[in-house]
């Protein structure tokens, strides 16, 4: 396992964890657009509670550079804070930003991904957490 993150602290922080639990994972830090690991290294890739952070151009080659690491047959897990004017109450209010879980999904399938599937979940309860949505996919 390798984890990915342009923050320095981020990286620290991870890496305290990992350490804590004894977890066998390589920190590295870097850009999603980026990765510094050869092609076809990985069965699944996860992207969490990011993607909404990159402006469309940047998402279309950060999925081209999944792409690459990923193996034939490899899956992408996508989890994203939904946009913001789809939130109610508090959650409304949790960090100003989310994704379109329609355009992060074609946006994928574009990408040449297969089996592009999409589910959006919401906390059960009353939170200020807003929830994410998730795209799926297998690299062809």
């Amino acid at each position: 396992m390798v984890g990915v993150d342009p923050g320095a602290q981020q990286i620290a922080r991870a890496r305290a964890k990992a350490a804590r639990r004894r977890a066998p994972i390589e920190f590295q830090a870097g850009m999603i657009e980026r990765l510094d690991c050869p092609d076809r290294t990985f069965a699944v890739v996860l992207a969490t509670l990011m993607m909404h952070h990159l402006p469309a151009g940047l998402k279309r080659q950060s999925l081209a550079e999944i792409a690459r690491v990923l193996k034939p047959g490899g899956r992408l897990v996508i989890a994203d804070f939904p946009r913001q004017r789809d939130r109610q109450g508090r959650a409304a209010r949790l960090h100003a930003c989310g994704s379109d879980l329609d355009v992060l999904a074609a946006l994928v399938r574009d990408a040449g991904f297969a089996q592009v599937t999409s589910e959006d979940t919401r906390p059960r309860r009353f939170t200020a957490f807003p929830g994410a949505d998730f795209v799926t996919a297998l690299k062809r």
